[in-house]
């Protein structure tokens, strides 16, 4: 019996499906089937009743739920002595960026963190913020940095800033800023087709207002918006780290602030990890880069 076939077990149990459990755990549904198989018959019981409508747990499933549950703790736990037994910390972390690392200071953090920790090491991923949750909830990324509040109790914050979006207009438009929104509706309005809390920030904007932009392009990822926007292919929500660097590298882009384009930016992991030394080194240095300590 090994630990990752308990936390496939746990992981069906949670999600009452083969198929949600088989995405959680990043791995094809035929794998997690023949591992709940080979669990039950290692165990010689019965852990599920297979329904229409998924998986549901036998009464020996429920008690061994448990008692898988505290095997997978108690893992963590030893893990967690051994680190904290040396006389060093020694480590890596995954880390998932939800935007750009120079807003994120990825490189201060690194910096710092091998000045005190040079025997910890971060694996960095770029993904969008509702991808770093998933990832982070299901135990793929160690970290990461979000925008907004997470969807998922297992998560805890540490808040970094309240970050706020201006409307980035290109030159080639700015006189059509005197007559305001209603002036810029029916030119090309770029956007992140994504399913994250930026976007849904800006679809109430636009529903709070009564605008509906004519033309939109649907663009995946920070940088080509920031790109297209120097360009003048097309007005979007940027920050003013963003606008920056769109006049570096393009025409010159205009703003226009409105109150209500803000959203919490959150550095965020595993409540259950709260004291991983490694975890709580790599959390102290990224509140020292963001002047939270």
């Amino acid at each position: 019996m090994e630990l990752y076939q308990l936390n496939i077990f746990v992981v069906v149990a949670e999600e009452g499906h083969l198929t949600r459990a088989s995405v959680r755990l990043h791995t094809s549904q035929p794998s997690v089937s023949a591992h709940i198989k080979s669990l039950e018959e290692e165990l010689e019981t019965k852990l599920f009743i297979r329904t229409p409508k998924g998986m549901r747990l036998t009464e020996a499933g429920e008690r061994l739920k448990v008692k898988a549950e505290n095997v997978l703790k108690a893992a963590r736990d030893l893990r967690i002595e051994a680190r904290n037994m040396g006389d060093e910390l020694v480590g890596d972390l995954s880390l998932g960026l939800n935007t750009d690392a120079e807003y994120l200071r990825i490189v201060p953090l690194l910096t710092t963190l091998a000045e005190k920790h040079p025997k910890i090491t971060l694996q960095i991923q770029q993904r969008a913020s509702t991808s770093v949750q998933e990832t982070v909830r299901d135990g793929v990324l160690d970290c990461g940095f979000i925008f907004g509040e997470p969807r998922h109790p297992e998560i805890k914050t540490v808040p970094l800033e309240n970050t706020h979006f201006y409307v980035a207009v290109p030159d080639i438009w700015k006189d059509r800023m005197k007559g305001g929104l209603e002036a810029l509706a029916d030119l090309p309005w770029i956007t992140d087709p994504s399913d994250n809390p930026v976007q849904k920030l800006v679809e109430q904007f636009f529903k709070s207002r009564n605008i509906k932009p004519i033309t939109q392009l649907k663009v995946d990822g920070d940088e080509v918006i920031r790109v297209l926007v120097a360009a003048g292919k097309g007005i979007s929500f940027l920050r003013k780290n963003e606008v920056e660097t769109a006049n570096r590298i393009g025409q010159a882009v205009h703003t226009m602030f409105f109150e209500e384009l803000s959203i919490q930016a959150n550095f965020v992991y595993l409540r259950r990890h709260d004291q991983d030394p490694v975890m709580r080194a790599v959390i102290d240095q990224v509140k020292q880069v963001w002047g939270l300590e």
